[in-house]
């Protein structure tokens, strides 16, 4: 029986620079596409981020307190990417 025999790591590796970052962006957008597509809760959470966005940003609270409430958004969506 043959041994597999491990390969190269440059050739694991695949694209790199320029090109990689492009592939990165668009199987980032596919997947949040996908979420959108099959996920209600997910919508239904960017939906609302998106209307409560403005709304962190013009009240009446300190820098730190408005990147706080934005970050709490954000961290809402990313938990629901990693659930679905």
């Amino acid at each position: 029986m043959e041994k597999h025999q491990p390969k190269d790591a440059s050739e694991l590796k695949g694209k790199t620079g320029l090109r990689r970052l492009m592939n990165a962006t668009k199987y980032s957008a596919q997947g949040f596409r996908g979420a959108w597509q099959t996920e209600e809760a997910f919508r239904q959470e960017a939906i609302l981020a998106c209307a409560m966005l403005p709304i962190a940003v013009l009240l009446p609270v300190t820098i730190i307190e408005k990147l706080l409430l934005i970050l709490g958004l954000f961290i809402v969506l990313i938990v629901e990417i990693l659930n679905s």
